[in-house]
């Protein structure tokens, strides 16, 4: 038996994106099978409860959004086939409800695959090896924010592992929050976490379909195939985000480079109002700005270097690429 153990974002995700209802037949499809069995967490449950509504009502606004703004390019920058474009958008406009509607039609079904699982409530042992992780800052710990809700859950995990017969089942475990689970190689976990996933059949994975894909090679694609499943282009909202995060890193490594700079001595720190600009000097208010802007990005990210060259090429390349995209030249990279 295959025990899939999935964290609330996975949940809540396959609830609202399109593109993963293949994800949901399949999932569905093992479980009628007895291949898998679901196993969640209360405290899963209970988030998920909490946050699908707010999650499908953000999901049609951000189509509405989405929508209106497609819309106000046509209007501006199309030309001959402005009309026939307005009346194509005009009549996705008019089909915007139904989108609505197939969300929660999604989340109906994920509640049925909810009410077939073997939920388990958090006990004790799980309360204070949490409460152990938090005072030594491992993992979930490890960011500077409150991942309690996290370290349950992924305890919770071992001790459903050392229950079962690992040499007869396979006990998976599957979350999207790479940032609180994963090592730097967002398909392995993190470090602390070690323990648990050196047990055999105990299995990580950051996203779903890796996971389907495990357990049952063929059924993915087969479904995949019933689908017509086609890549959609990412959300405008998610290429801002991913560039939000670029740009900061790009900064934090130029700050970098000015520190050892100023520590070599071959850049001066002068007094605020010095009548001297360059490259070889810095502007003492503006280092003390600059270095309270590098903790903010330090607490923000697990991943702040330093990088290899080819790390440090790919970073770039990503933020140039994503800004070609939304309408930069090549190569622009100001921070």
């Amino acid at each position: 038996m295959n025990y899939l153990f999935l964290d609330t974002c996975v949940l809540l995700d396959v609830s609202t994106k399109r593109s993963d209802l293949p994800l949901v037949s399949a999932l569905e499809e093992l479980i009628d099978s007895n291949n898998v069995k679901l196993v969640l967490v209360d405290l899963v449950v209970e988030e998920y409860e909490r946050n699908k509504e707010d999650v499908a009502k953000k999901t049609a606004k951000r189509l509405s959004h989405e929508f209106k703004q497609v819309k106000a390019m046509v209007s501006e920058f199309a030309n001959e086939k402005q009309a026939e474009t307005i009346e194509v958008l005009n009549d996705i406009n008019a089909r915007l409800p139904l989108l609505t509607d197939a969300n929660y039609a999604t989340i109906h079904r994920v509640e049925r695959l909810i009410e077939s699982a073997e939920i388990f409530s958090i006990s004790e042992r799980s309360k204070v090896a949490a409460v152990q992780r938090g005072l030594d800052k491992r993992a979930p710990f490890h960011l500077s924010k409150n991942s309690v809700a996290d370290a349950v859950i992924i305890e919770q995990f071992f001790e459903f592992l050392s229950s079962v017969d690992n040499s007869l089942h396979a006990c998976i475990f599957v979350t999207h929050n790479h940032n609180d689970f994963s090592s730097k190689d967002h398909r392995k976990p993190h470090s602390d976490f070690d323990e648990i996933f050196a047990i055999p059949n105990a299995l990580y994975f950051n996203n779903l379909a890796s996971a389907i894909d495990h357990i049952s090679p063929d059924s993915l694609s087969e479904i995949e195939f019933e689908y017509d499943f086609a890549e959609e282009t990412r959300a405008l909202r998610e290429i801002l985000d991913a560039m939000d995060e670029l740009v900061d890193k790009v900064w934090y490594n130029r700050h970098q480079n000015r520190m050892w700079g100023i520590k070599s001595g071959e850049i001066e720190v002068i007094p605020e109002g010095t009548e001297r600009y360059g490259s070889n000097v810095i502007h003492e208010h503006i280092l003390k700005g600059a270095i309270k802007s590098a903790k903010l990005v330090e607490s923000k990210y697990e991943d702040t270097g330093p990088w290899s060259d080819f790390e440090w090429g790919m970073i770039n390349g990503k933020l140039s690429a994503l800004r070609w995209v939304l309408g930069d030249e090549w190569d622009m990279l100001d921070t």
